[in-house]
C-alpha cells in the first residue's frame, strides 16, 4: 500500500475516558449484590441497578467513539443493546414483574460482553491507512471488488465497506484535517501482522495512485 502513496497512521485510541465510568458503575452494582444477600433497602435495588447499566454504557459508548465504525461489528453492537436493556430489566424489577436476582444475573451478562467488546476494540492491531484526496473527486468503485459502496462522493461517513466476519470488516471512509483532505483506509478486527497479509481486500492499489497522478497534473 505504501508503494502506492498510503501512509499508515496509528488511531488514537483514549482507554481512561472509559475506565472511569466504568469503575464508578461497578460500585452500584456491588451495592445491589451487598442489598440482595443481606436483604437491606431491597427498595433501592432497582435504583442502584440502573444507575450501574447507565454508567457500564456511557463506558461502553466511549469505547466506541474512540475508533471510527466499531459499531459495524456485531459484538459492540449487541454489548450496547444488552445494557439498554439491561435499564429496562432493572425497571421490571422495581415494578416486581422480575426478580432482582434475575436482575443481577442479567446486570452481569451483560457487563462481561461489555468487556469482550473493548478488548476487541483495544487490541485491535490498529492497521488504519490514508492518503492525500481530492474531495471532488469520485471514489473509483470498480476498484473494488466485492464491496458494499455506500457512496462514491467524498464524505467523512463510510463509503465503501467489505467484510469478512461478523467482526472483521475494512471500510473506506474520507476525513478533513486543517484545509486538506483524505481518504483513509481502515481495517477493524484485524489482531496480527499475519492476520493482514492473508486478507484478500480486492482493491486495484494502481487505480487510486492513477487517480491522484491525474489530479496533480
Amino acid at each position: 500500500m505504501r508503494t502506492f502513496g498510503w501512509t499508515h497512521v496509528k488511531p488514537e485510541l483514549h482507554p481512561r475516558r472509559v475506565i472511569y465510568p466504568l469503575a464508578w458503575g461497578f460500585l452500584p452494582l456491588g451495592f445491589c449484590f451487598m442489598m440482595w444477600m443481606f436483604g437491606s433497602y431491597e427498595d433501592l435495588i432497582p435504583w442502584f441497578g440502573a444507575a450501574s447499566m447507565m454508567l457500564m454504557l456511557v463506558g461502553g459508548l466511549a469505547g466506541v467513539s474512540s475508533r471510527y465504525g466499531t459499531l459495524n461489528a456485531s459484538r459492540v453492537g449487541v454489548s450496547l443493546v444488552s445494557l439498554c436493556f439491561g435499564i429496562m430489566v432493572w425497571a421490571l424489577v422495581g415494578e416486581g414483574t422480575v426478580s432482582p436476582l434475575f436482575g443481577l444475573l442479567y446486570s452481569c451478562a451483560s457487563v462481561y460482553l461489555l468487556f469482550k467488546a473493548l478488548d476487541f476494540i483495544f487490541k485491535d492491531a490498529g492497521y488504519v491507512f490514508e492518503r492525500e484526496w481530492d474531495a471532488k473527486q469520485r471514489l473509483p468503485h470498480q476498484a473494488l471488488h466485492d464491496w458494499d459502496v455506500k457512496s462514491t462522493r467524498f464524505s467523512q461517513n463510510c463509503m465503501a465497506l467489505k467484510r469478512f466476519d461478523g467482526n472483521t470488516f475494512v471500510q473506506i471512509y474520507g476525513l478533513v484535517r486543517g484545509e486538506k483532505s483524505y481518504l483513509r483506509f481502515d481495517l477493524l478486527g484485524c489482531q496480527s501482522r499475519l492476520e493482514f497479509k492473508a486478507f484478500n481486500f480486492g482493491v486495484q492499489w494502481p487505480e487510486f495512485a492513477a487517480l491522484s497522478s491525474s489530479e496533480e497534473e
